[in-house]
């Protein structure tokens, strides 16, 4: 099958899809709106700043000597566009980037270009706010430079309805970032450090790994969470993203080489049962691993934490401390609520502190 390339100016393309030269209704493709208000955000600002989005797929077909274009992969970036050129749609303001730097003319007082001494039209740079805005409320410059976007196509020739629906499967034949590998895009500075926690013995011989969770993004989540809550507690977010851009900003090599040494430690004080396993889960493993943390500062010896946690799952966890035991901590809310995670470790640190002193003595 023959593929030619060819570009559009945005501009003509979405001409194009209006005048139904480049069909988006093709029967097998998903309906346009698949997008949420945070892809479609990210989208308009590729473009704005000239960013690079992949080229659109399309199919051509001919019957009786008329030629049809069918969108085969890129109907929600198109559809995306469209509606924000022609139907007044807008760029909402949970937009992670949002200041736009363009270039523009310099004007007198009188709105006419200021020139220098060679007569050449002065320029200057200039920024723009894009939260909450149509393409109507777009500087002249920004407009041009939305229309003016370079939009690469990639065309099958010569195909028949079928070859078509057969493309459209394969092209959409694949999975979407899940909220963790997405998140993880976020703390670009560290990543290889996080990259390599995953590989620390911790994750290997004690973590109890879903089959998915090294795949998925899940590990490095995980360890993305235990760095917030053994150095920066406060700033540990439900929301993974967040506390990432947090960390990607505001963290040093050192929280992630005292994390490393940490896990190794900890894999060394615990003799592991299936039991104890259980508790170094997607769902609890950061937790404990901070109250491990807290643990390491009471002078302590390391095996001693092991004997604690097989105290634990023994009986231990049904403890009450103001009113709840751990079964019962934030049984009706998300097991990543904020509050919930530091009421689960403040929950280990006084049970701890009741294991090594009262109960402990009392055995």
């Amino acid at each position: 099958m023959k593929i030619r390339k060819q570009t559009f100016s945005l501009d003509q393309y979405l001409k194009l899809m209006q005048s139904e030269t480049i069909r988006s209704d093709q029967e097998c493709q998903r309906l346009s709106g698949q997008w949420n208000a945070n892809m479609v955000n990210e989208l308009l600002y590729t473009v704005l700043t000239d960013g690079y989005i992949p080229p659109i797929i399309l199919g051509e077909e001919t019957v009786n000597g008329i030629t049809k274009q069918w969108i085969i992969d890129g109907l929600q970036r198109s559809s995306s566009l469209s509606l924000f050129r022609y139907a007044n749609t807008r760029i909402t303001k949970n937009i992670d980037e949002y200041m736009v730097t363009y270039q523009r003319k310099s004007l007198d007082e009188n709105g006419n270009p200021k020139r220098d001494g060679n007569c050449e039209i002065i320029w200057e740079i200039a920024e723009f706010d894009i939260r909450n805005k149509t393409y109507s409320q777009l500087p002249d410059e920004l407009k041009e430079k939305f229309d003016s976007y370079q939009i690469e196509c990639a065309i099958h020739q010569d195909c028949e309805a079928t070859e078509i629906s057969k493309l459209v499967r394969k092209y959409n034949n694949h999975k979407a970032m899940n909220q963790a590998q997405k998140a993880f895009t976020y703390v670009d500075a560290f990543a290889r450090e996080i990259r390599d926690i995953t590989e620390n013995r911790f994750f290997l011989d004690v973590y109890t790994c879903s089959r998915n969770d090294r795949k998925n993004g899940t590990l490095e989540r995980v360890a993305g969470d235990m760095v917030l809550l053994c150095n920066y507690p406060d700033q540990y977010r439900k929301d993974t993203k967040q506390g990432f851009k947090w960390l990607n900003e505001n963290g040093t090599i050192s929280d992630f080489v005292s994390l490393n040494k940490l896990l190794v430690r900890l894999t060394d004080a615990v003799n592991y049962t299936a039991e104890t396993r259980e508790l170094f889960t997607s769902k609890h493993a950061h937790i404990f691993v901070a109250a491990f943390q807290a643990f390491t500062e009471s002078g302590c010896k390391d095996s001693d934490f092991g004997k604690f946690l097989e105290w634990f799952v023994n009986g231990g966890n049904k403890t009450v401390i103001d009113g709840k035991s751990w079964n019962e901590l934030g049984i009706d809310r998300s097991t990543r609520d904020a509050g919930v995670v530091r009421g689960k470790i403040d929950y280990l640190v006084e049970l701890m502190g009741q294991y090594f002193t009262e109960l402990q003595k009392a055995a």
